[in-house]
């Protein structure tokens, strides 16, 4: 740790550029996995990275996902002139102690300008964890300190603004990162299914996906996505996530927050296709406002509109644009992510109303926008409902309040 914070220190002064709005700092590649790919290599290697983002008080995710995954993860890191200093000390701590991480895991950091466009400089005096044996419990207590601004909730602990998180800045920072033919974009309290990588990688070249005749093909292919509640095991097949959702303990994402977001997944008809070995498309979905999907692509995908900050349409805004953009939405059959933890109304700060009026303006430009990007294309930013869709979205949210887990586990 002692000899890689100094050299950690240097890269963020010397590899530090600005963000296309000039309003945050970004070291891309502030330190990367030792597997990766020669500098010069300009072809994408046939392998599948996590692409994904944090705060510094969450970092201690890495470790389960780098169990579970196996493979490349791309992570970008928030941090501002105060959680610098933690910053680096935990990320020369997780891979001086996890070999996996070192050796699988690219590193990004961006922080919000000082006033008056100053970068912010980080304090090495913060100390790191001290030993690897507990570095999961010490970065998780590193992560409770108090002194530190929460950026998803808006506010200092003392009740100040701090800097908007920049969501889908901090996605495409950590996509520009990877250099695999494939990317899964998620958010680091999710958890895949065990083995995804290696399966879906098998799948890719069952159906010849990495040849360059198919570099071309416009096909997502959609994980349905679930919430376990907290302590609940994380499963890792379709077999245990069935029989953990027998229990309540495990529901469709976003269930109580924006089932709107999610129905057209089509959790029923994934749920009643029994576990099987292998990966392989089940069905696909005509993408409709406002569903907005987990979804393997190529990289090559478009990229996030780096305008959308804090919460509210910075996921559903990419994912119209893929559709718009003449995208296929293809549900796989045993593949899945799990959120740790349920989404619950009082688990979003006060300001999120106001943070989703505001990006609610911003996605009504945005797909104006679309439409003069792509004006051959006959697909609409706003698609309409078939009425057995509407049918079952509103029987839905009569029962929601009551025993929802029956409607959502009856099979």
């Amino acid at each position: 740790v002692d000899s890689e914070l100094p050299v950690l220190a240097r890269t963020l002064i010397t590899g530090r550029i600005l963000d296309a709005s000039g309003e945050f700092q970004v070291v891309p590649k502030l330190v990367k996995a030792e597997n990766s790919p020669p500098t010069s290599t300009t072809v994408p290697t046939q392998d599948i990275s996590i692409a994904t983002h944090c705060t510094v008080e969450h970092l201690h995710r890495l470790l389960p996902l780098i169990e579970r995954w196996q493979g490349p993860i791309s992570v970008a890191v928030f941090a501002g002139e105060l959680e610098l200093g933690m910053a680096l000390s935990s990320i020369a701590s997780l891979r001086a102690c996890s070999p996996p991480i070192r050796r699988l895991t690219t590193f990004h950091l961006v922080s919000p300008l000082l006033p008056g466009g100053r970068a912010p400089l980080a304090s090495l005096g913060t100390s790191a964890p001290s030993r690897c044996g507990s570095l999961l419990e010490q970065l998780r207590e590193a992560g409770k300190d108090k002194t530190r601004k929460n950026y998803a909730r808006g506010t200092t602990v003392e009740g100040g603004q701090s800097p908007p998180y920049p969501n889908n800045l901090l996605r495409n920072v950590a996509r520009s990162g990877i250099s695999t033919e494939f990317v899964l974009v998620i958010d680091i309290d999710m958890l895949p299914s065990r083995n995804l990588r290696a399966d879906f990688s098998r799948f890719a070249n069952q159906k010849h996906l990495y040849e360059e005749s198919q570099r071309d093909d416009k096909t997502v292919y959609v994980l349905p996505a679930f919430e376990a509640s907290e302590g609940a095991p994380i499963p890792g097949d379709k077999a245990e996530l069935l029989a953990l959702a027998d229990t309540f303990r495990l529901r469709p994402f976003y269930f109580e927050l924006c089932w709107k977001c999610q129905v057209h997944t089509d959790y029923e008809t994934w749920q009643k296709e029994p576990p099987s070995s292998g990966l392989a498309p089940l069905f696909e979905v005509l993408w409709k406002d406002p569903w907005e999907p987990f979804y393997i692509s190529r990289n090559t995908a478009p990229f996030y509109d780096e305008r959308f900050k804090q919460y509210g349409f910075n996921r559903i805004s990419q994912v119209c644009e893929l559709h718009v953009a003449g995208y296929k939405f293809s549900v796989l059959n045993n593949a899945f992510l799990v959120h740790q933890g349920l989404k619950t109304p009082d688990s979003f700060h006060p300001e999120k109303d106001a943070d989703q009026e505001r990006n609610r303006v911003l996605f009504r430009q945005f797909k104006v926008e679309l439409r003069e990007k792509y004006p051959e294309s006959s697909r609409r930013s706003v698609q309409i409902m078939n009425y057995s869709r509407f049918r079952l979205l509103m029987e839905t949210k009569k029962i929601i309040g009551e025993d929802y887990f029956s409607f959502v586990f009856i099979f």
